[in-house]
């Protein structure tokens, strides 16, 4: 092993890693609405390998089937969940009827869309439900950290623990523990789960492989769990998207109180928000600004139109209070759940 002075082994410095970290945000596939099926199986295959190949196996032996088959079979299930899951980063939380309308507006001309009608989106969002959260009739895109923890309790619960009101924030804990995300996003990710999932009970009622005992408070698994693909294949805890440095999914919103901290070049206020769902997670927030001729952008570029951004990137997509904060006071706003452009997770206490 080279010795740490060495003066063959190369120091990363502040421009390296910079020009490193722009080469591995421009690899990042591109977030767009447009059903490409045969570049988002590449990806898969590609830049997903070991969670896909797990998958794989799993769904070979639960329907005996081989490889070939089983991995055409996963494919299929895939492209239809990112088609949708993309839709719904986009264009925000919809009913059946206004997805199945953004779906036929993006498909490919030659190949169509895999959906032939609403109720067939409907059925295919109620069946996965860890991935499409179904409210007030609204479909929304579950949390990455939401996914993994219910995976998790099956594991366990299936290994034998017992999961309960009195012992499940040992395990949560525990779970956190094992998030691997960037340093930044740390605080707001192992909060994460319990935004999908406040309680046991709402685990129970949004995925059906589980039952939830109101007497001992205690959480279980029905017989068809070993046989669920959402639960036992990894792939779906990594979507192509789930790890994107510039996600902003429309679909994933809570309101909450946020204190001002302060403002920053170009005209950016800073928060921390003041809840206990999210507490410290940093949102930033752009104001509307006139150009020079005093009109305001027209084009949905940069920072300052307040527009928000189109195509699911980019800080803009705040709903911004209409009058600046002094120091100490709350305002109202929306925060999205998962983006790690507009909301860092870092302690304010920092």
């Amino acid at each position: 092993m080279d010795a740490p002075n060495d003066p063959q082994v190369k120091v990363e410095g502040p421009a390296e890693r910079q020009v490193r970290q722009r080469e591995e945000r421009m690899q990042l596939p591109k977030i767009e609405v447009k059903y490409v099926p045969e570049e988002w199986k590449v990806l898969y295959k590609e830049q997903h390998t070991e969670k896909f190949n797990a998958s794989v196996e799993f769904l070979q032996t639960m329907m005996g089937i081989n490889r070939e088959e089983a991995e055409e079979t996963l494919l299929d299930i895939l492209t239809k969940t990112t088609f949708i899951e993309i839709n719904l980063m986009v264009n925000g939380a919809q009913d059946a009827e206004k997805l199945f309308g953004n779906l036929l507006e993006a498909k490919n001309e030659e190949l169509g869309i895999p959906f032939s009608s609403q109720q067939e989106v409907a059925d295919f969002c109620d069946g996965m439900s860890l991935i499409f959260r179904k409210e007030s009739n609204e479909y929304r895109n579950a949390g990455v950290q939401g996914r993994r923890l219910v995976q998790e309790l099956k594991k366990r619960l299936r290994g034998g623990d017992s999961i309960d009101e009195d012992n499940i924030h040992q395990v949560l804990e525990e779970f956190c523990e094992n998030i691997e995300v960037d340093e930044r996003l740390k605080n707001f990710a192992q909060q994460e789960a319990g935004l999908d999932y406040p309680s046991l009970r709402d685990i129970s009622k949004t995925i059906p492989e589980f039952n939830y005992d109101k007497t001992t408070g205690r959480l279980g698994l029905s017989p068809d769990a070993d046989k669920s693909l959402m639960l036992n294949a990894p792939i779906f805890t990594d979507t192509i998207h789930s790890s994107h440095e510039k996600k902003l999914d429309r679909s994933r919103t809570i309101s909450a109180l946020a204190i001002y901290s302060k403002t920053t070049y170009p005209d950016c206020q800073r928060f921390f928000t003041d809840d206990e769902k999210i507490r410290g997670v940093e949102a930033r927030i752009f104001w509307k600004r006139p150009r020079q001729d005093g009109n305001m952008p027209q084009n949905g570029n940069g920072p300052q139109n307040g527009n928000g951004p189109q195509n699911g990137n980019g800080p803009q997509n705040v709903n911004r209070p209409k009058t600046r904060n002094p120091p100490g006071k709350t305002a109202a706003m929306n925060c999205p759940r998962k983006t790690t452009s507009q909301i860092k997770a870092r302690n304010p206490q920092n």
